[in-house]
């Protein structure tokens, strides 16, 4: 990719220290022909990414092509990546050549690869091992070169553990894995982001949108995000089209306030289960594991990665740091520990105080 265009995508996604990391290891492994899993939350820009590997990589000019994993019946997804012979199944009237066939010395971006149903993980772990494919309903097999992106914004570890993603598919596909960030954890990218979707949004409809005043900036720096990039495309959008002026105010903001309020004024409720209000910042991941401890008085790992979407690594990360700020205490070792507020500490170690004083 030229430098002209690699600054493009900086506009779309951002020039925080978060995204210049990962753009220094998207030309890194751009030129190499590996397998790249691209992880991070909905809305992220996982597309975005998988393109600039394109275009940065010996295919770039040729075909890219896109599949939703997640938006597909098993059967049409079969055949969008491995094409069918006539007569293959119901409604399959012609003979049709698969995306990876199209696609060959192009790249083929599997989005949402944790949807794949437990049959195209076996031909997709078949095509990464020999390069060969073999249409629905066909006996031939055929060679091509196609290189394979996937992206997801599930727990991968979480679903081979549960028998639901193929360990030896997981490992085939990881050979390079790209974290993206959240919004929330990039913030500074959200002026940037304005700028570039005022642009793109008034040539798209029309608009003469010149801006977003410091105040509805601000506001937008501090919602939560939860659906990211996309969210913020589209709370944009909004705004712009209804606005009052020729600039963007916070009135012209539909924002939940109950969601962005969680950032500025903590979580509501953990107090009431015995959790001091914490003094330092909290990550949004600290927030969400306070959120469930005063939903359930207490918090496992697994249910910040079920909540959260995130690693085992990330979430025991972010709980140990509770511990260490004070606001919550471990009982138990390994996966089967829990995290619980000082309340429920100090109850239970009077309990076993009780029971043990008369055995003395």
């Amino acid at each position: 990719m030229a430098q002209t265009d690699l600054q493009s995508f900086h506009g779309i996604i951002g020039r925080s220290a978060a995204m210049l990391a990962l753009f220094r290891r998207i030309e890194r492994v751009a030129p190499i022909d590996v397998p790249v899993l691209i992880c991070g939350e909905t809305g992220t820009g996982k597309e975005l990414v998988a393109r600039a590997i394109q275009q940065l990589s010996a295919q770039s000019g040729r075909r890219f092509e896109t599949v939703n994993c997640g938006a597909l019946t098993r059967e049409l997804l079969l055949s969008e990546l491995f094409g069918h012979e006539r007569g293959a199944f119901t409604g399959a009237v012609a003979r049709k050549p698969g995306l990876l066939v199209a696609a060959d010395r192009g790249t083929v971006f599997l989005d949402e690869v944790g949807d794949l149903p437990l049959d195209a993980q076996v031909m997709l772990l078949r095509f990464l091992q020999s390069g060969e494919i073999r249409p629905v309903g066909s006996t031939e097999t055929r060679r091509v070169n196609v290189r394979l992106i996937a992206a997801t914004h599930r727990d991968l570890d979480a679903a081979v553990e549960r028998g639901v993603f193929r360990e030896d598919l997981y490992y085939r596909l990881r050979r390079v894995v790209l974290e993206v960030p959240s919004l929330r954890a990039r913030r500074d990218d959200i002026p940037l982001l304005v700028e570039h979707f005022r642009i793109q949004l008034n040539e798209r409809h029309g608009l003469s949108a010149r801006g977003a005043t410091p105040a509805a900036l601000r506001l937008l720096e501090q919602y939560l995000w939860r659906g990211n990039v996309r969210e913020l495309e589209a709370v944009l959008e909004q705004a712009m089209i209804f606005k009052s002026g020729d600039r963007i105010t916070p009135e012209d903001l539909d924002l939940p306030m109950p969601r962005g309020a969680d950032i500025a004024e903590g979580t509501p409720g953990v107090e009431r289960q015995g959790v001091p209000a914490a003094k330092a910042v909290l990550s949004w991941l600290q927030h969400e594991a306070l959120r469930i401890v005063s939903e359930r008085r207490e918090v496992r790992r697994r249910d910040i990665i079920a909540r959260c979407r995130i690693s085992r690594e990330v979430a025991r990360r972010e709980l140990v740091g509770l511990v260490r700020l004070g606001l919550l205490r471990r009982i138990g070792f390994g996966r089967g520990a829990r995290y619980v507020p000082l309340s429920f500490w100090l109850t239970l170690m009077n309990h076993v105080a009780e029971w043990a004083i008369p055995l003395v």
